[in-house]
């Protein structure tokens, strides 16, 4: 039962802006964080920050265990609640999540902001919601009346298909990271350098791109791979086909880590939103490949990143592909990509999310 801040109660004279975030080291929604939270900090009067991460207890390399999720989603529903009852707060900034436990934990917290009338934000950092929003009513309902930022116009157009009443639908891609010097000397051009950053999991397609690169070898191909990011259902014979495993990453060695790469592949069985790799790899000049999505619809349309399916052949086709005419890929897709980049320049998309925060009446305008 939710606790309803009485009526007499006014709004405070400083709006104050609760927000919520991942660790910078949980894939995208962490990379997100780390440009978006600082933004919201010094734009807006943040009265706190509340992480929604799990505690890996000291384990880098595979994902947090089920009670460490659980303590967290504890920790912060309990904080939020005091906060937003005890407190008066203007606003909730939640990086809403796509489905599963999460999507629970965050429908209790919208439900929270909501009964204390606060003005809720939700930041739709994926593209599967939209789907899961038109299939389920008491989802629609639960999540109804709040203001959206979404990745693309085609993830915007199907929210708003999706039944779900909004407040407002604002598109705000994803920034492009800055580039990184490549390193080309001290190798054989004959060996196709393949890297995996993120998430090793099978609905990002990672056991596709490792049947990939052990079928490319069979074929003759010299390939070298290497990962970094969180193991999560990876098995032993999938991992034998890696040359280096780096672990997670902090960002700026995350940034680098595109400098010995020349292939990028994210053959995704779900739906992916727009995920950094890709404008990380774009960025550092490598051939990139993935599977189709709405977030990412522009990347496609305009020829910046290859299309493949999520399958080992489709995968090894492009990795052969590569091996061919690897120039040749790089430049076609290097000039599609400089005429879309001004749309993903970090200074533009900071100028679009703190226009966004003073048409809501919260942002500060010095």
């Amino acid at each position: 039962m939710f606790l309803i801040r009485p009526r007499f109660l006014r709004r405070p004279v400083r709006p104050a802006v609760l927000v919520f975030r991942h660790s910078a080291r949980l894939g995208g929604m962490g990379r997100a964080a780390e440009f978006f939270t600082p933004l919201l900090t010094s734009r807006c009067h943040v009265s706190a920050v509340i992480s929604l991460s799990a505690d890996r207890n000291g384990s880098e390399r595979f994902a947090a265990s089920w009670r460490a999720k659980a303590l967290a989603t504890a920790a912060a529903l309990g904080e939020s609640a005091y906060l937003l009852i005890q407190r008066t707060q203007t606003a909730v900034y939640l990086p809403v999540s796509q489905g599963g436990p999460q999507l629970l934990r965050d429908a209790v917290l919208i439900g929270l902001a909501r009964a204390v009338r606060c003005t809720v934000v939700l930041h739709l950092h994926g593209a599967q919601l939209p789907a899961r929003l038109a299939a389920n009513q008491l989802l629609r309902a639960l999540l109804s009346g709040s203001h959206w930022l979404v990745l693309s116009e085609r993830v915007a157009a199907q929210l708003l298909a999706s039944g779900c009443p909004v407040a407002s639908v604002t598109v705000l891609r994803n920034p492009a990271p800055p580039a990184v010097p490549r390193t080309e000397g001290g190798r054989p051009s004959r060996v196709l350098r393949v890297g995996w950053l993120g998430t090793m999991t099978r609905l990002k397609g990672f056991d596709l791109v490792c049947g990939a690169v052990a079928k490319a070898r069979a074929q003759g191909l010299e390939v070298e791979f290497r990962v970094a990011g969180i193991r999560h259902d990876v098995t032993v014979a999938e991992m034998a086909c890696v040359d280096q495993d780096l672990g997670v990453l902090d960002l700026s060695n995350a940034l680098s880590f595109w400098t010995a790469v020349d292939a990028f592949v994210l053959p995704a069985r779900w739906v992916e939103g727009l995920p950094f790799v890709l404008l990380e790899g774009l960025r550092a000049g490598c051939a990139v490949a993935a599977t189709p999505s709405p977030g990412s619809a522009e990347l496609f349309d305009r020829g910046c990143v290859e299309p493949v399916e999520a399958s080992v052949e489709s995968v090894a086709r492009f990795l052969t592909a590569c091996r061919d005419d690897l120039e040749g890929i790089r430049r076609r897709q290097q000039k599609a990509w400089q005429e879309l980049r001004p749309w993903y320049e970090p200074g533009r998309i900071e100028e679009e999310f703190v226009r966004f925060w003073q048409n809501l009446g919260l942002g500060r305008h010095d």
